[in-house]
């Protein structure tokens, strides 16, 4: 982690598979979502995008990694009030797994 690189994202292959992960949670969860209408989908592939933006950033072995573990906080912290907010009219139990499969995918990104 020194050298201004994230663990795993420093190969290509992984890093897509982290991707793959990212489409797999995405299309997992979207049903709940579209129940609730056009826009609450949106709302959940605006989080989505910026999950996947953040492993771009990541990857980016040119970027300083203060910076990475700063946008790291910020999504992190935006996931978790994405749920919070959601769990009212998706259900706790439901918000609280997307939450934890987002945190497995980021803790595993940021290696």
């Amino acid at each position: 982690m020194g050298h201004g690189r994230c663990g795993v994202l420093t190969y290509f292959g992984e890093r897509m598979d982290l991707e793959g992960l990212l489409k797999d949670i995405e299309e997992k969860y979207s049903d709940a979502f579209v129940e609730r209408g056009p826009g609450v989908l949106q709302h959940l592939k605006h989080m989505i995008d910026c999950v996947d933006a953040l492993l771009n950033l990541l990857a980016n072995p040119e970027v300083d990694f203060r910076v990475k573990l700063i946008d790291y906080a910020k999504v992190r912290n935006d996931v978790f009030e994405f749920c919070r907010f959601y769990a009212r009219w998706l259900g706790n139990l439901l918000m609280e797994r997307l939450k934890y499969e987002i945190y497995e995918l980021l803790e595993e990104a940021i290696g």
